[in-house]
């Protein structure tokens, strides 16, 4: 009987070790979004989706260069567009758009609850080829 148990024990625990090996390869959790990933205009989105962010916290696209975006933020059951002069100027140069919620903005902080942005986005020199991209996060 005791070598029956130390067989059952040991399948039991390659058992738990092969479950713990698939879930770290499973790719659960993998960022790898093909909406970006196999988009050449489109470095990242920030937050990705389904991050959860605190009401404050900055939203926007990473831009390949030789592009630029206009944002809509879905939030409080409305969609509010960011002005331009709203969104981070410092880093368009780098191709990143930008907003962070703040006094005196279009929203001064985002609703806890699920947000969503809407970034639409063309070449520099042409207008006629927007494409748009919207993704969604938590905001605690």
């Amino acid at each position: 009987m005791l070598r029956k148990q130390k067989v059952l024990v040991s399948m039991i625990m390659a058992f738990g070790v092969s479950m713990l090996v698939l879930a770290a390869t499973s790719g659960a959790g993998e960022t790898n979004d093909i909406t970006v990933t196999g988009n050449p205009a489109i470095d990242s989105l920030f937050p990705e989706r389904e991050s959860e962010i605190l009401q404050r916290d900055r939203v926007g696209i990473d831009l390949a260069e030789g592009f630029v975006a206009a944002l809509v933020i879905e939030a409080g059951g409305r969609d509010v567009e960011i002005p331009n002069d709203q969104l981070d100027q410092n880093l368009q140069g780098i191709g990143q758009f930008t907003y962070k919620p703040g006094e005196g903005k279009v929203i001064e902080s985002f609703p806890p609850q699920t947000n969503c942005v809407r970034a639409t986005y063309w070449p520099v020199n042409d207008r006629e080829e927007v494409r748009e991209i919207r993704w969604c996060f938590e905001v605690l």
